[in-house]
């Protein structure tokens, strides 16, 4: 049996994806296909940034916890309507989320927030004329323990959020960490493996839509 190398796998990932894509353009429109095409193209933007990387520990360490993200959130809209549903939902909170933000960082600068405040109060207005309710994000570890990989998520998160943020550990034992390269080919490995697994996701959502 050959072995192939990470390249040749997150090579054959990034066709599989392309395929995929080309093939959800042909096919009848919903609610659920636009969610799917949407998070795949992200997966295809996440993917072409961990084939190009692979060199920083910190950079490769968000890659590697998205595309594990992004795999349970496909995952679970495909899986569940309710899960749809809040999806979409989560949009409009994440957009109030962003301009309340700004609003607050703009004011306390003395920055004019008025025209901010109107976009504010559209974006409100388009959640009444929508099917949807305003939702928080998903629970990433009640999807991991949903699907089955509650211990992937406890090593990936607690292992990333250590190299992503400023910790004591990544500053201070920074040579140590990247010795050899070895924390980062150990992160290398988990993302090519929740690679193949996104490449299977996409041929179970493609028998679905075909069915």
């Amino acid at each position: 049996m050959i072995q192939l190398s990470h390249d040749d796998n997150l090579k054959v990932t990034k066709e599989v994806i392309s395929s995929f894509l080309n093939n959800l353009n042909n096919s009848e429109g919903s609610s659920l296909k636009l969610a799917i095409e949407n998070l795949f193209r992200e997966i295809d933007r996440e993917l072409d940034r961990f084939i190009l990387g692979r060199t920083d520990l910190t950079t490769t360490s968000i890659q590697v916890r998205n595309l594990f993200e992004l795999y349970l959130i496909t995952k679970h809209i495909y899986s569940c309507e309710k899960g749809l549903n809040s999806w979409f939902g989560q949009m409009h909170k994440d957009s109030m989320d962003i301009k309340n933000g700004f609003i607050e960082l703009f004011s306390s600068h003395n920055q004019d927030v008025s025209e901010l405040e109107e976009i504010r109060k559209f974006i409100g207005q388009s959640l009444n004329d929508s099917p949807y309710a305003s939702k928080g994000g998903f629970n990433i570890k009640d999807l991991a323990e949903l699907y089955g990989y509650v211990n992937d998520y406890a090593a990936i998160h607690k292992l990333c959020s250590k190299l992503i943020h400023p910790t004591s550990i990544k500053i201070n034992a920074h040579s140590a960490l990247t010795e050899n390269n070895a924390y980062l080919a150990i992160l290398e490995q988990v993302g090519v493996f929740f690679c193949q697994r996104i490449e299977e996701l996409s041929h179970e959502i493609s028998r679905g839509i075909s069915a």
